[in-house]
């Protein structure tokens, strides 16, 4: 379970950086790291928060190479960071 709590603490992490630097700031690196917290997504077998991460991916690899819609990008955002939010909520 520390694993489990560790890992959604470094999404909140990235995602609080991602807030700093601002969502229009999207970059191929941001899919990068989101590409490697869907790997241990998988192994935690979260089939919702996978869902919520593959369409940050998708809509913000649309953004980094200047198709993507930020608005929407952002609702992708809100709900990642209150999915994360929870669950650490549920593991305190």
């Amino acid at each position: 379970m520390e694993d489990y709590s560790q890992f959604m603490q470094q999404i909140g992490s990235w995602a609080e950086e991602l807030l700093l630097r601002g969502i229009s700031q999207f970059t191929m690196k941001d899919v990068n790291v989101l590409e490697q917290f869907l790997e241990q997504i998988n192994r935690f077998q979260l089939i919702f928060l996978k869902e919520i991460v593959e369409l940050f991916i998708a809509e913000g690899r649309n953004l980094a190479l200047g198709n993507g819609n930020e608005e929407l990008l952002l609702n992708h955002y809100c709900r990642l960071t209150q999915y994360v939010r929870l669950s650490v909520q549920e593991t305190i």
